[in-house]
């Protein structure tokens, strides 16, 4: 395990809480946007527009919590091409001795796909924005981040447990 003090595991759990919070207000705005959509209707361009950002967002901050917890734990660089791939494999891995996997399989595949929408949004030159390429992760959003919350909740709960076994080593 990296050799990582008591304050330093604070600061994270903080940081995650803080970055937990962002992700309810994006999951509000998006289900508040969808109210003015009729359930057979395609947004305007500008709805789309909107809810492609938010859904950028909700991912990136996703992305934000697990860069976090692994560059602390595990030491985990962001460099190289794959890392964003590489980063939702080894959150969702247990690493044994260190600490338990940050969120399931199951949210790892279904969080796949808002990293390969937010690659689009980055660097996609068609800024049409298809409803159809992004309706089903609007929909899924607030499952999805239910699912998040659930996985990094018991992820906070250990966190919790390793600054207490560390303050106890030191008291």
């Amino acid at each position: 395990m990296r050799k990582v003090d008591a304050s330093r595991l604070l600061l994270l759990k903080a940081e995650i809480v803080s970055d937990l919070e962002a992700i309810d207000r994006i999951r509000e705005a998006v289900s508040e946007a969808m109210l003015a959509v009729a359930p057979s209707q395609v947004p305007s361009p500008v709805v789309r527009s909107g809810l492609a950002l938010y859904l950028h967002d909700f991912y990136q901050a996703i992305e934000q919590i697990l860069t976090r917890i692994t560059r602390t734990l595990n030491g985990f660089d962001t460099a190289g091409e794959s890392w964003h791939i590489d980063l939702l494999r080894l959150a969702s891995r247990e690493i044994e001795g260190l600490r338990p996997a940050v969120i399931s399989e199951s949210t790892r595949r279904d969080l796949d796909r808002y990293r390969g929408f937010r690659h689009f949004v980055r660097h996609g030159y068609d800024r049409s924005l298809m409803w159809d390429r992004m309706q089903g992760l609007v929909e899924s959003l607030p499952g999805i981040a239910a699912s998040f919350r659930q996985d990094t909740a018991a992820f906070l709960d250990v966190l919790t447990q390793m600054i207490n076994e560390i303050e106890k080593r030191q008291s």
